[in-house]
């Protein structure tokens, strides 16, 4: 470790993060955790995936003190993921240059552009790595029903080879799920080495506000009871939903359902199978000034989550903005979500994976705005106590100084254990 102080007397750290995703995707968790990082007094790099660049590392310190390093990347689109073994390479070469600099890596996820230079790292100066995992992929996982099948049948076993293959080599585990901890015990990673994190969310951004206000600003219809969905291009389990909410119109209701995101055209498909056309509005990705106004607008929000392979090995990080715009949320209590369904700190109505409990939990709802009201109320409570980025990265923080600390003790030991061989 460094020798500056940090917040509250702490020794600061020289952090270094890196990241296969573009710099817009690592803005849900790496970059939160990046920029809380630095608030505290850590010297931290965020490396990414540039958006376009094929060529040259960008390399600028941003206002919150976090220095974001993007580095070239030879494909395009959504191949810029962390596939490119150029990238790979040139990545480790800016490493084996600059990676002195550094106390501790943490690497999000274990594909070539982030595992490679990360393990070069560990091997070449001992510094600690640190592993998160944050999606199931492979073994029946999210590239089981978000990927095609030519895809499947090519490269589903290298999805799977990257996903498990390295996490023992880490000093530290961060999990974003239940389902992803007990996977990696099971690959054999110590309990202990284990840190299990959910996203947060930004409590001030994402908070309740006039609904009527809301709905004029997006041209919601002032007089539905508008049942809201949020997704940035994953729109999984929506069948049900959109069958509840049919039952709520065939029994007299005025609603309406309310997607953020790019949906796919399954989804619009899915909605015309169910009669839905004139029920519901797509409003694409909305931008960070309308985003947190679309949540408090609509008077319940959606969160399917049925016990599949794929849901038990993530989080679905809409359900933290959920509860902090103050909005009473349909739920599935399954997987992480089952820590939420439990008494009456529920923020919502926890419900079976069925359109008839869909529709009975909207039901209830949009008869009871004093129901709607208390839920609410529970919701941001939750927000509070849960998804406070400050206490998330807390935890983080002694999780580095722990993960450090091994680190120190291992290699005290291997040099006790080499003079006396």
């Amino acid at each position: 470790m460094c020798g500056s102080e940090g917040s509250a007397g702490k020794t600061a750290m020289r952090i270094l993060l890196i990241v296969h995703h573009r710099r817009w995707r690592a803005a849900y968790r790496s970059r939160v955790i990046a920029g809380e990082l630095a608030r505290r007094g850590h010297q931290i790099t965020l490396m990414v995936t540039a958006d376009t660049e094929r060529w040259r590392f960008r390399d600028a310190i941003e206002a919150d003190g976090v220095r974001v390093v993007e580095s070239p990347d030879l494909t395009w689109g959504r191949l810029r993921s962390g596939w490119d073994p150029v990238c790979a390479l040139r990545r480790a070469a800016w490493l084996w240059r600059h990676g002195g600099a550094y106390d501790l890596i943490h690497l999000f996820e274990t594909r070539p552009a982030t595992i490679f230079p990360g393990l070069m790292m560990r091997r070449r100066l001992g510094v600690p790595l640190v592993i998160d995992w944050i999606d199931w992929w492979g073994r029946g996982g999210i590239i089981a029903v978000n990927r095609p099948l030519w895809y499947r049948m090519t490269f589903a076993w290298l999805e799977t080879f990257f996903e498990e293959h390295f996490r023992p080599y880490a000093d530290g585990t961060t999990v974003i799920s239940y389902g992803l901890r007990d996977r990696a015990i099971a690959l054999g990673i110590r309990p202990e080495s284990i840190l299990h994190i959910r996203n947060g969310a930004d409590l001030a951004l994402f908070a309740p506000r006039p609904m009527d206000e809301g709905r004029r600003r997006l041209g919601l219809p002032a007089d539905a009871f508008i049942i809201g969905y949020s997704a940035q291009d994953t729109f999984f389990d929506l069948d049900p939903l959109f069958e509840g909410v049919r039952r709520l119109v065939d029994g007299g209701v005025n609603a309406m359902m309310v997607m953020s995101g790019h949906a796919p055209p399954r989804v619009r498909d899915s909605i015309a199978r169910f009669g839905l056309e004139g029920r519901a509005k797509f409003l694409g990705y909305l931008s960070w000034d309308d985003y947190p106004w679309f949540l408090p607008s609509c008077n319940v929000l959606a969160c399917p989550f049925p016990a599949t392979v794929y849901n038990l090995g993530r989080w679905p990080g809409k359900f933290g903005e959920y509860c902090a715009a103050g909005r009473p949320i349909v739920f599935n209590p399954d997987g992480d979500l089952a820590d939420f369904a439990r008494g009456d700190q529920a923020p919502g109505i926890p419900c079976a994976f069925d359109a008839e409990a869909f529709a009975a939990a909207f039901r209830r709802l949009y008869e009871s705005p004093e129901l709607c009201e208390r839920l609410g109320a529970v919701a941001r409570s939750r927000a509070l106590a849960d998804f406070d980025w400050r206490d998330i990265v807390d935890r983080l923080e002694r999780f580095y100084g722990d993960v450090s600390a091994r680190r120190v003790e291992h290699a005290a030991g291997a040099a006790v254990r080499s003079r006396t061989t």
